[in-house]
């Protein structure tokens, strides 16, 4: 896509919002009807099979969460979540913000979003907020998942299926002015037993040269039981083959023996294979911007596995959590994690009459 593309797509995304600011109507809607504060500690252990004397252990928090959505009008909504953190090392106000958006409803059927967003990718570990994950693929851990950026969203009828059109910063890069975009399509599906988070991108991470995303989240739910797996290729046309060099695949398995429990099982694999490696296993490149990919790094080969549980000890109530699980990962040398947990959340909209 080139300037003159891109000034005209923003040219149509502006006059969309001077029209909404115009026949925008200011019917009686929740001026706030999302209220929370959230929070994790932790105590984590972990060896090392290489090295019996290197262990690691202790007590630490793991988030710091506040999250806010309602109506300005019966039209503009906003959603906000601010992750707290030090300032240390901050550049911007919006670097601790995961999202800060305004959304107009066109119609019942179409929406459009302007703000910081998450970056559309598909698959349901991915989708998961991230203090509701315990151990992850190397995708995860890496990718950069919140942008600038613009969206069209189209939802059925039933609201059951929703397909959404993002135009974004890339993620390749922390600069905003850098010039580089991500075109993303994504498809939230719910069927009757079958839930699916499909996407295809389109990530610029050189000026004119892309990386392509297709991530593929399918999972299953019945009574007391689900699973999911999500599958996900990269491919640039630097490499030699499209599919099955750089990808990434997630299962997990989750059993709610009764309301208070959560018993689950899951495990992962990412490789990438994309590029050559020197006698010392890393991509030989001129300088850090000839990575195809910065967020499976070529010459990763890495798997993970694990068990754990959830309670609950509120009847009718998810605010109060305790966990625990095990895990192994191939994180350099084969490590032993074990984790047990508290998580507790403040609905504040329980308590206000709005």
């Amino acid at each position: 896509m080139n300037t003159k593309h891109r000034l005209k797509a923003l040219c149509t995304i502006a006059g969309v919002l001077l029209s909404a600011m115009v026949y925008a109507q200011n019917e009686s809607k929740p001026i706030l009807n999302t209220l929370r504060f959230e929070t994790r500690f932790d105590y984590d252990y972990q060896s090392f099979e290489n090295n019996t004397d290197a262990t690691l252990g202790g007590f630490s928090g793991k988030y710091i969460n506040i999250a806010m959505a309602g109506n300005i009008t019966d039209r503009f909504s906003y959603n906000y979540r601010q992750r707290i953190l030090p300032n240390k090392g901050l550049s911007s106000l919006f670097d601790g913000t995961d999202w800060i958006y305004l959304t107009y409803d066109i119609t019942k059927n179409f929406s459009i979003s302007g703000g910081k967003q998450v970056f559309q990718i598909g698959g349901f570990e991915y989708d998961m907020p991230p203090i509701d994950v315990y151990f992850w693929s190397d995708f995860w851990n890496n990718i950069i998942c919140y942008q600038m950026g613009a969206s069209l969203t189209y939802t059925d009828d039933s609201k059951n299926h929703n397909i959404t059109l993002q135009f974004a910063n890339s993620n390749y890069t922390q600069d905003p002015l850098e010039n580089l975009y991500a075109y993303n399509l994504i498809w939230f599906g719910n069927f009757e037993h079958l839930k699916t988070i499909y996407s295809i991108n389109m990530v610029e991470y050189r000026k004119g040269s892309y990386i392509n995303y297709i991530a593929l989240g399918n999972k299953l739910v019945l009574d007391n039981f689900s699973c999911y797996i999500d599958l996900m290729n990269r491919a640039t046309d630097k490499q030699d083959k499209f599919f099955g060099e750089d990808y990434t695949v997630i299962g997990k398995m989750e059993w709610q023996p009764n309301e208070q429990w959560n018993l689950f099982a899951k495990g992962g694999y990412d490789a990438n294979n994309t590029q050559t490696l020197d006698e010392n296993g890393n991509p030989i490149v001129v300088s850090p911007h000839d990575y195809l990919d910065i967020f499976v790094t070529p010459g990763t080969e890495y798997h993970y596995y694990g068990v754990g549980a959830e309670y609950f000890p509120l009847k009718n109530s998810k605010d109060i959590r305790l966990h625990t699980f095990v895990a192994v990962k191939n994180d350099g040398s084969n490590e032993m994690h074990f984790n047990m947990g508290l998580t507790w959340r403040v609905n504040f909209m329980k308590y206000i009459k709005l």
